[in-house]
């Protein structure tokens, strides 16, 4: 890209941004430049200027009902509220990014439209009961995880063995010993409904998740101690198919588990 179409870029981005309420009115159809003035609270020399700009861009033509949209205006105004949707997701969720590596596998198609839930100090197994809550509500899951906790033990035993839960899980290497060792009789109850298939990997996992497709995700962020600090849940198809195509990849790296 030359300097110049370099220039010419960042200048049409920053009338975008700067006359992003200009074009967010015009999108729901054509106005005088009174009425967007009177609409959007401000001086008349404000509207004029920003016709101004925008009509020199390109992105708005002077017509018979007012002041309207071009094709370009309109592709570019859809854009600008995209990319801030996007900025917003990433923002409402930094205290909780900020805990995973650097180069997490995270896009924005996890954030926007999440819910975040984070454990506090007057009630830190919140995110727990997110989790519970979501296995339990459905009847077939896949994920991973890289840490195990006690619940985690009984909601997948219980939910299994006794409410016909299918469940396709990649754990961490530790996690499966732990389990053998630990919780050996159950882990082999549920494995033996048949309802249960679990892969282990070599790898070190960024964070847990629970996939039910169809119906939502739960991102489970642990810190460096394995430490619960909260949760991501999201249903948006996007979002879902984020998370499958993920699942999948750690699946297809996984290993068979060997018989005890």
């Amino acid at each position: 890209m030359s300097d110049d179409t370099d220039s010419i870029l960042r200048d049409s981005i920053g009338t975008v941004v700067k006359r992003g309420a200009v074009l967010d009115r015009l999108a729901a159809g054509p106005a005088t430049k009174r009425d967007l003035r009177d609409e959007l609270d401000v001086s008349r020399s404000t509207v004029y200027k920003a016709v101004r700009e925008l009509e020199d861009r390109g992105l708005v033509t002077e017509t018979d009902e007012g002041v309207a949209l071009t094709l370009v205006g309109r592709l570019l105004g859809e854009e600008r509220r995209t990319f801030e949707e996007r900025v917003a997701a990433v923002t409402d969720s930094e205290s909780l990014l900020s805990v995973l590596p650097d180069d997490a596998p995270v896009t924005t198609d996890l954030l926007v439209g999440a819910e975040t839930v984070r454990g506090e100090r007057h009630a830190p197994t919140r995110p727990v009961e997110y989790i519970d809550d979501f296995v339990r509500r459905t009847d077939r899951i896949v994920g991973f995880t890289p840490v195990v906790l006690p619940q985690y033990v009984d909601m997948f035993h219980e939910e299994v063995v006794g409410d016909d839960l299918t469940a396709d899980l990649v754990l961490e290497a530790p996690v499966v010993e732990y389990l053998r060792e630990s919780h050996g009789e159950r882990l082999d109850e549920a494995l033996a409904t048949g309802r249960l298939s679990i892969r282990r990997t070599d790898e070190t996992l960024p964070f847990g998740l629970v996939v039910a497709e169809g119906e939502g995700l739960v991102l489970i962020i642990y810190d460096e101690a394995g430490d619960l600090r909260g949760v991501l849940l999201n249903d948006t198809p996007a979002a879902l198919e984020w998370g499958a195509e993920l699942f999948r990849t750690y699946w297809d790296r996984a290993s068979e588990l060997d018989s005890a």
